[in-house]
């Protein structure tokens, strides 16, 4: 078989022609060239020191015939070396010259140094079957010079044909393993080049996630492998129910790239078992140039896709196993980038409704709000009587009541229309290119969807909703225009609950930040801000253990707020020092009232990263334990790990804290960063994972997982751990037997006032030294 062609595109390099020369005396660096390059200096140099006895003894003959040989066989050799093309006509040239240098010798067996060196340099050039012919045309002509010996003026008139004829198997011998070793070499070559593919391919994969960039890279090495491969074309092609098969993309040299092919091509067989052999329709082989063997190779992963080989006169089985290796990667790269679309949805998507969570619903006002031009509305939802239907129905026909209405409102909105649950009862839907009345028209059809009542199976649920409506202007920022929609819904919840309500500045009734700033500081002053606290209870024996105390701003117009309402305006007005060292004093006072030996309660206060920064924080701490009397190791400052990795000055007050005897607790875990150097790292003992691993837990296997990742991994480092947000026995039982140290959520107690809480604490302990209580 045919290894070596006349301009061979094998090891993917393109064909030098005269315009790109190849310099005789500059050693290449690529194997085969440098085998070439080798034996191209040997042969010159044996032309070279050969003739030197001609040179001395020979006549003007003798030395006119050396002459010519040597130019002619000089001059076929470097055109061969720069160009790699090997013309019919040189194969004539040289023996014709060779027979001319033997002819001139004092001995025509004196050639055969010359012979040698031409059989070898031609041997890593052209099929072999032209270089069998050459070589039989080289012994010829060196045959030949014996009975012309005498026709050489000055050469005596016979010479010996033993020397000659003696010599020439030896030669033949030389040329079939100099061609046998050239094959060898060229093979390991193209080895080299296929495997250099293949883990270019590799390489080009790590970390690519999008489908794109993957098949993109696919077909360079499909390129590359057939550039190896000599005459190797490669075609894609996948079933679609018709009776033609759709191209999507070919590699190596086609004549032309079809777009169809006859469905019939494909061989019976099972694809799945390894690769089936075809004879090519008309169709294939016109275009491709192949008329003899196919192969087909079933696309992993891809039901209905087949990859076609083609090569004459039959597929070699290296192309085959190259080929089917970059099938692999490709697979495994494309089931990287499934996974991680999957991944992203989930990220994207809360898991009981089907709907966007907040994430999503962040992503899509940013959006909004760097695309100028569009007129972009947002809603918020807050569910009315929703807790009535959890009382009397229970938590599961609540859940069921989200999943129901998750559905409804996506079948409502608009293709373009994003509709998120932000948790709990509360919904946001970002209307885009929609005006005025067209928020007006969608705000009144949710109202009517959400206000149908809906039969479940526990019973019939009736709920309403409040909604507030805000334009999102060009120079606003996400912050504000939340708060602006937060603000419209608490209103319309005032003014009777199931209605849609615009914002205008009259509702917040604050101009501009300064006038914000004021109004924070005064509620702080003037006793307008409430400590709501929430138990922490252990999961060992329901004992309360801790509290969290969260702030509530009981506004004179707007009725009690909720910290989404106003937390962030005082983080942007600085408002948030003197609130935070009010909530800071309050918590301290109030658990001080707690005060019992026998079962002391920790309290849990949220500190933001202002505070953090503040540089007299630390002194505002010792401050509120020493005015309450507190015993340091009963104060948990709860900190974010964004809080923590974004500012180096909060590592250095944590670590003040911690030497003061305050325990630091990480809030919202598995939301951040989730970085175990931030565990490592930080003086923390207590691991807050949040509520959302906890909702999707009984129903997502990934968060399921996670939860179970952050306490086996917390418990290693010695650490305790919390479960946020837990709302039904269900959820306390997985969290139970998933190791948890403690958990807080709706389940026992919703944050309540310090009177309330009083009350339900001291019952807590009351049934603890009774025996009353159960492990959680």
């Amino acid at each position: 078989m045919s290894r070596f062609r006349a301009a061979p595109p094998w090891l993917g390099r393109v064909t030098a022609r005269w315009h790109r020369p190849r310099t005789v005396l500059r050693r290449p660096t690529d194997l085969v060239e440098r085998i070439r390059w080798l034996f191209v200096l040997c042969a010159l140099s044996a032309l070279t020191l050969t003739p030197i006895g001609v040179l001395i003894g020979g006549n003007a003959w003798t030395l006119a015939l050396v002459t010519v040989a040597c130019v002619g066989l000089a001059a076929s050799w470097v055109y061969r070396y720069r160009s790699r093309q090997v013309p019919p006509v040189l194969d004539l040239t040289d023996p014709l010259c060779l027979l001319l240098f033997a002819l001139a010798c004092p001995q025509p067996a004196i050639a055969l140094g010359v012979v040698v060196p031409a059989l070898w340099f031609r041997s890593v050039y052209g099929g072999t079957g032209r270089f069998a012919a050459y070589t039989v045309w080289t012994c010829l002509a060196i045959a030949a010079a014996v009975p012309l010996w005498g026709v050489v003026p000055g050469q005596a008139s016979w010479t010996a044909a033993a020397p000659v004829l003696g010599s020439l198997p030896a030669t033949v011998m030389n040329a079939v393993v100099a061609r046998r070793l050239a094959l060898t070499l060229v093979d390991r070559d193209r080895d080299r080049d296929r495997e250099t593919a293949l883990a270019a391919l590799g390489s080009r994969l790590i970390g690519v996630t999008d489908r794109r960039e993957v098949i993109a890279a696919s077909w360079v090495t499909a390129e590359a492998i057939c550039r190896a491969t000599p005459g190797l074309r490669a075609a894609v092609v996948y079933e679609d129910g018709s009776d033609t098969l759709r191209v999507s993309g070919t590699a190596g040299d086609f004549v032309h790239r079809p777009t169809t092919l006859p469905r019939d091509l494909l061989p019976a067989g099972d694809f799945g078992k390894g690769p089936v052999i075809f004879s090519a329709p008309a169709v294939l082989a016109l275009s491709s140039g192949v008329s003899s063997e196919w192969v087909c190779v079933a696309l992993p992963d891809t039901p209905g896709g087949h990859l076609l080989l083609g090569a004459s006169p039959e597929v070699p089985r290296e192309g085959i196993v190259a080929t089917r290796s970059m099938l692999s990667q490709v697979a495994l790269a494309l089931r990287t980038c499934v996974a991680l679309e999957e991944l992203r949805a989930q990220a994207q998507t809360d898991g009981l409704t089907g709907l966007a969570n907040r994430s999503a619903f962040s992503a899509a006002l940013g959006e909004a709000l760097r695309t100028p031009g569009t007129e972009t509305w947002v809603l918020f939802l807050d569910l009315d009587d929703f807790k009535v239907v959890n009382d009397s129905l229970g938590h599961l026909a609540g859940d069921r009541l989200l999943g129901h209405l998750g559905t409804q409102l996506t079948s409502m909105l608009r293709a373009g229309d994003l509709c998120a649950r932000l948790g709990g009862d509360e919904f946001a839907v970002v209307l885009r290119d929609a005006s005025e009345s067209d928020t007006r028209v969608i705000g009144r059809r949710v109202l009517e969807l959400i206000s149908t009542p809906v039969q479940l199976a526990e019973g019939m649920a009736r709920i309403g909703a409040s909604v507030g409506a805000v334009q999102v202007r060009p120079g606003s920022s996400e912050t504000l225009v939340v708060h602006q929609a937060d603000v419209a819904m608490y209103a319309a919840k005032a003014a009777g609950k199931n209605r849609v309500q615009f914002f205008h500045p009259g509702l917040l009734q604050l101009d501009d930040q300064a006038a914000a700033e004021a109004e924070l500081r005064a509620a702080v002053e003037g006793d307008e801000l409430v400590l709501a606290h929430q138990p922490v209870l252990s999961a060992a024996d329901g004992r309360c253990t801790a509290v969290e105390a969260l702030v509530r701003w009981n506004h004179p117009h707007r009725g009690l707020l909720g910290p989404d309402a106003f937390l962030c305006l005082a983080e942007e007005t600085g408002a948030i020092i003197p609130l935070g060292e009010w909530v800071l004093r309050s918590a301290c006072a109030d658990a001080a009232t707690w005060e019992d030996a026998t079962a002391p309660v920790a309290v849990h206060v949220n500190a933001s990263p202002t505070q953090l920064a503040h540089p007299h924080f630390v002194d505002v701490v010792r401050g509120a334990l020493t005015d309450a009397g507190l015993a340091p190791e009963r104060l948990v400052i709860e900190v974010t790990e964004t809080t923590v990795l974004e500012s180096p000055a909060v590592s250095a007050t944590l670590e003040e804290l911690v030497q003061l005897g305050v325990g630091i607790a990480l809030d919202d875990f598995g939301t951040g960063y989730s970085a175990l150097t931030t565990l490592r790292s930080l003086p923390i003992s207590i691991v807050k994972i949040d509520k959302s691993f906890v909702a999707g837990a009984l129903t997502q296997a990934a968060d399921q997982a996670v939860v179970e990742a952050i306490v086996q991994m917390a418990d290693r480092l010695g650490l305790q751990t919390v479960a946020e947000g837990v709302e039904s026995p269900e959820q306390q039982a997985f969290l139970v037997a998933a190791g948890i140290t403690a958990l807080q959520g709706f389940l026992y107690l919703p944050p309540a006032p310090v009177a309330e809480f009083a009350g339900w604490l001291a019952d807590n302990r009351r049934r603890s030294a009774e025996g009353e209580l159960t492990p959680a």
